[in-house]
């Protein structure tokens, strides 16, 4: 294993999941010290222990990615004791399967608040320290912000959004040293994945249109690997991209 994150801070939200851990823990085994942020304390702290455990250095904070306060705090935790913020990768996120006509409003809003606004709140607190130290944003979209999702409006519409997010945020901060990028998988052997219900109401044939040539979910060590490729140093050149891990379905 090489060290391309040796002597370098890194904040990931979402940490207490299936891809928030993954990247966790591989940017640990590459030197990292990562904190590892989540809405639920605990499970951030499991991966934290087992970074630890496995001789990496890891702390674990409690972090709401939908409110500003929260999202200052966890960028302060990660920086405290005068540690330079390296990375910030934005991991968390919710979606469901349901009709369009069966969503609410408040499903609506909060599928936009933590999966778009969520990712903006975290790189508007980030990005001032990232501009010191020459940093890198990598966040996590989605084939579906990119690729229609049936009966999956809402997470389709907010991971477009942070498609573009990252987009903008990459030309207005490139030359002043900071990279972002974001990665678009589709399927992933997640616990997040095996929560979508398939109901009566809900028309399966619809997703075979776009099926990949490489089948069946991915694990999260493979998000994991290209979000580590997106901010290491052997990705100097790239910026404002949208990596696309889905098989070949958009091919």
């Amino acid at each position: 294993m090489t060290a391309r994150f040796a002597g370098r801070t890194t904040l990931v939200t979402g940490a207490g999941g299936g891809i928030g851990g993954a990247c966790a823990r591989l940017l640990a085994r590459e030197g990292a010290a990562v904190a590892c942020a989540d809405i639920d304390r605990a499970a951030a702290g499991r991966t934290a222990d087992a970074i630890t455990a496995a001789g990496g250095a890891a702390t674990a904070v409690a972090c709401d990615v939908t409110d500003p306060d929260s999202c200052r705090d966890a960028v302060a935790h990660a920086v405290a004791g005068g540690a330079a913020l390296d990375l910030l990768v934005n991991v968390a996120g919710v979606g469901s399967l349901r009709p369009t006509g069966e969503v609410t409003l408040d499903e609506w809003n909060r599928t936009l608040a933590v999966n778009l606004t969520g990712t903006f709140l975290m790189c508007q607190q980030a990005l001032p320290l990232l501009v010191e130290s020459g940093g890198s944003i990598v966040n996590v979209a989605s084939v579906a912000g990119v690729r229609a999702v049936p009966y999956n409006a809402a997470y389709c519409a907010s991971k477009g959004g942070v498609i573009m997010l990252t987009k903008s945020l990459a030309v207005e901060f490139g030359r002043r040293g900071v990279r972002a990028n974001c990665v678009c998988p589709s399927s992933v052997a997640t616990d997040f994945l095996a929560s979508f219900e398939f109901t009566d109401a809900i028309d399966r044939s619809l997703f075979d249109r776009a099926s990949s040539v490489i089948e069946g979910p991915m694990d999260p060590s493979v998000v994991a690997a290209a979000i580590a490729y997106l901010a290491s140093d052997d990705a100097a050149m790239i910026t404002g991209a949208a990596l696309m891990l889905d098989g070949g379905a958009t091919s």
